[in-house]
């Protein structure tokens, strides 16, 4: 029978546990499905995805079309002196067929101007180019795909960096939460002292000035309670920011436990070197510079196109044999000498190259300084909770004994006055300490890029 409550008992703990961490992690999944920030990332990942769609479509041929109509007046002419050329011939050849009694049969031929442009010209055409040889198109296509990675890594890194904020806005909400009923809890304790007192001046066993004092306490805590509701709804307002909801939607309140995994340097600054969004990201920065550099030396090499234009052309809009027309070439293009301009740009992306690779190694330091900052902030987190709340018991021990004191007419309301204010503070340093834990493990998280769940 016992085993079965304790089976019974455990079975309970572990879906209480499960449904503590499930809200929370539930609004995690639906920060990540509509914060705007978030959207705005993924619109960047769709824009580099078709920037890489557009250097991968540079491998495929290219098709356009024209038409034009043109008009043209003046311009240079040729003489062309067919008469002088002909006449004289056609002459001859006259005087012969009269001499035979025939007659002329030839005309006389006049000069001719031919205009290089035509009055009337009509063209309509259809081109078609293919690169055949052409470096710069796969190395503009890798440069894409970097960017395409990065703008992924970013977006990763966005999603790990908004999972913090939202455990440390849930985290500083439930501490303001827990802060207000506190001090609600205070203020009953301060109107108790304070109808206490007034029965004890009733019974002349104190002076008017001790009702006052305990009548300002309760001024002192409803000032306090301002404060406590202003900072509720703030961090309430700034949850629901992060999770695009309206700013006054309930939060759902659940208790976190305040055991996780204990941190260890050398496995949490491994998964951070190894994990950590910003350190990729310098990575494909590298490869960019590589392929920058690759850029420049094959802008120095030769480029093959085929080209093929068909169409029609002619003095009036006509479809037949006499005016269409078909060409094919192939087009060599290569950029002898432009100043050494391609060979500096190469030696500029290694120069650049180099600094990024700087960058990346002060980043890993960085990285390692940080998870360990954060590792000592979560055990000194420890310790200062485990003190606080040893505080607070104490310190409510001594309250109870001079409140009991204080009825029976032998404490001062002095006495009683500062035991109630320690009393306080020590419960809320431990609501500050044990929320302050929380979001410590939180940005160890974040810092490592790992979980310490339990």
């Amino acid at each position: 029978m016992k085993r079965l409550i304790y089976i019974v008992a455990a079975f309970f703990l572990i879906n209480l546990a499960y449904g503590q961490s499930s809200v929370l992690d539930e609004y995690i999944l639906q920060g990540l499905e509509s914060n705007l920030a978030i959207k705005q990332n993924q619109m960047a990942l769709k824009s580099a995805q078709h920037a890489l769609k557009v250097a991968k479509g540079m491998y495929l041929p290219s098709v356009t079309t024209q038409a034009r109509y043109s008009y043209a007046q003046g311009g240079r002419t040729i003489d062309f002196p067919i008469g002088d050329l002909l006449n004289p011939v056609y002459s001859s050849l006259n005087d012969m067929l009269v001499a035979q009694g025939g007659e002329a049969q030839f005309p006389m031929v006049g000069n001719e101007q031919i205009n290089f442009l035509r009055e009337h010209e009509y063209e309509a055409k259809i081109s078609l180019s293919q690169p055949i040889y052409y470096p710069s198109i796969a190395i503009n296509k890798r440069i894409e795909e970097q960017k395409l990675f990065m703008s992924e890594i970013e977006l990763e890194q966005y999603k790990r960096e908004l999972t913090f904020q939202i455990k440390e806005a849930y985290y500083n909400y439930m501490k303001a939460l827990q802060y207000y009923d506190l001090i609600q809890k205070t203020k009953e304790v301060v109107n108790e002292n304070h109808r206490v007192t007034r029965k004890l001046m009733e019974n002349d066993m104190v002076t008017l000035d001790a009702v006052l004092r305990a009548k300002s306490e309760i001024s002192k805590i409803e000032l306090y309670e301002t404060d406590a509701v202003k900072s509720t709804e703030m961090s309430k307002s700034y949850f629901n920011f992060l999770l695009n909801r309206n700013l006054n939607e309930e939060i759902i309140i659940s208790s976190q436990a305040d055991v996780f995994k204990s941190p260890e340097i050398e496995v949490l600054t491994g998964s951070a070197l190894d994990r950590r969004e910003e350190l990729k990201l310098l990575e494909h920065q590298i490869m960019i510079m590589d392929n920058v550099a690759d850029l420049s030396t094959a802008e120095m090499l030769p480029n093959l196109v085929f080209a093929v234009d068909y169409g029609i052309q002619g003095e009036e809009f006509t479809i037949d044999s006499e005016s269409d027309f078909i060409i094919g070439s192939f087009v060599l293009t290569w950029d002898l000498f432009s100043g050494n301009t391609n060979r500096n740009k190469r030696k500029q992306a290694i120069i650049e190259k180099q600094k990024v690779q700087y960058r990346k190694e002060e980043a890993g330091n960085q990285i390692k300084l940080e998870v360990k900052q954060d590792i000592y902030e979560v055990n000194q987190q420890v310790k200062n909770l485990k003190l606080a709340e040893t505080r607070s018991s104490e310190v409510a021990e001594v309250y109870r004994i001079i409140e009991k004191r204080y009825r029976l007419g032998e404490a001062q309301l002095i006495e009683l006055l500062d035991a109630r204010n320690n009393m306080t503070e020590a419960e809320s340093q431990v609501i500050l300490t044990r929320y302050d834990y929380l979001v410590s493990i939180a940005r160890l998280e974040k810092s490592s890029n790992s979980s310490l769940v339990l």
